[in-house]
């Protein structure tokens, strides 16, 4: 049975694992990949240390890190399932060949995050990967010189059209509200270049294409007016949905994220969660960091009084 299993590997999970790399706990962290959401970010200016930093060169540094601590990484499996067992926790997860690895804790720290939200509409599958992303890192560059939409108000939409306008033909940014939620300085980077056109109040209704994607439909929520963008590529930012949906043993709100208190606590002994999959209110990188680094700390206390 394992002292400490961390589940996640983006900046909470990395963080905590370092922390219990460095107590020599029989310790295993489990990821699909090292650096999560973290990895997709565009240009990262808000990390203390890094002035100016793309996410997956952070997430180079995360994997640097675990590598110099010599924490143990099962990298390649998605949990599909936590359990509590007599004295701790029963752990599964697959990796993409279906093999399926079992692992028993004393104490486990989920740090799961997030996925995209979809926009669920019409063409939206059927164009996945053939003109829709969720990830403007990985597949902006294969739009060059073409016309792209960004869909979204948020960080991870502006700084989508921030990228995007460096490398496509055209940026158009559709929002379904009246203004941006982001960051203003991204905020005003966006909106003072003029070659990235921001259409406010607007839902989408429908991605079309042939073999690819064509164009997308948008309707006008004021005016009902219904109009059809020319495009190759959409870019779907429109929020986040916590990756929690494995296990029944976490209280969690009525958005699916895990409740803990400020040490990370699930309120189920040697149960704890960090990150963005938790209902902490602010999700950013920094804040995911310290959670990871709280709630190793408290699952250290917590095992060590299992010691005694």
């Amino acid at each position: 049975m394992f002292d400490l299993l961390i589940l996640g590997a983006s900046a909470a999970g990395v963080s905590a694992a370092v922390y219990g790399a460095r107590r020599k706990l029989n310790m295993k962290l489990i990821s699909v990949d090292i650096g999560g959401e973290v990895a997709t970010s565009g240009v990262v200016e808000n990390y203390p240390g890094h002035v100016l930093i793309n996410g997956d060169e952070l997430a180079g540094i995360f994997r640097k890190q675990l590598e110099a601590q010599g924490a143990a990484i099962d990298e390649g499996f998605m949990v599909t399932s936590l359990t509590k067992i007599n004295k701790g926790f029963k752990v599964i997860a697959k990796n993409l060949s279906d093999v399926e690895q079992i692992y028993e804790s004393k104490a486990v720290i989920i740090a799961t995050g997030v996925k995209p939200r979809k926009l669920d509409v019409p063409g939206e599958e059927e164009f996945y990967h053939r003109g829709v992303t969720y990830c403007t890192i990985c597949d902006g560059p294969l739009y060059k010189n073409k016309d792209v939409v960004i869909l979204g108000s948020g960080n991870s939409a502006l700084e989508s059209a921030l990228m995007m306008v460096e490398i496509a033909k055209s940026v158009t940014v559709l929002i379904r509200g009246d203004k941006f939620k982001g960051e203003t300085v991204l905020i005003d980077k966006v909106q003072n270049n003029a070659r990235i056109t921001v259409v406010f109040n607007v839902v989408s209704q429908k991605i079309s294409g042939e073999q690819c994607v064509t164009s997308i439909e948008y309707r006008n929520k004021l005016t009902s007016e219904v109009k059809t963008l020319p495009v190759q590529g959409v870019f779907v930012n429109v929020g986040y949905i916590p990756n929690s949906d494995f296990t029944d043993a976490v209280p969690k709100n009525a958005e699916g994220q895990f409740v803990v208190d400020r040490l990370g606590y699930t309120g189920v002994p040697g149960l704890y969660a960090a990150g963005d999959v938790t209902d902490i209110p602010y999700k950013q990188i920094s804040i995911a960091t310290g959670m990871g680094t709280l709630s190793a700390l408290a699952a250290i206390d917590y095992l060590n009084r299992l010691s005694v």
